[in-house]
């Protein structure tokens, strides 16, 4: 299975939105069981309370679509590639806190 390549760019250049900073509706992050997170600190918030099975619907061996979500939306390529393949909600939500 091929690796996924993360440029390093800035928000500026790439017309990305500021990490701390809500997107537009169009690109906000809708889980499979409806939750929305507009911003990684609702996206935090809410990978603490979900079931595992919502949080494997979305990361598991095929996907990360966290991780993928953070680099399009926000171009954090060093957070999306350091959740990558964290197997947990828990642990995702705190990785991503902490680069808040």
């Amino acid at each position: 299975m091929k690796k996924p390549i993360y440029k390093k760019t800035s928000a500026a250049k790439t017309g990305k939105k500021k990490p701390t900073g809500s997107v537009a509706p169009e690109k906000a992050f809708w889980f499979c069981d409806g939750q929305v997170a507009r911003n990684l600190k609702e996206l935090v918030d809410i990978l603490g309370k979900i079931p595992q099975n919502v949080f494997e619907y979305h990361a598991n061996a095929g996907k990360n679509d966290f991780s993928r979500w953070i680099v399009d939306v926000f171009g954090e390529a060093g957070l999306a590639r350091s959740i990558q393949k964290i197997k947990s909600a828990k642990a995702t939500a705190e990785k991503i806190k902490a680069k808040l």
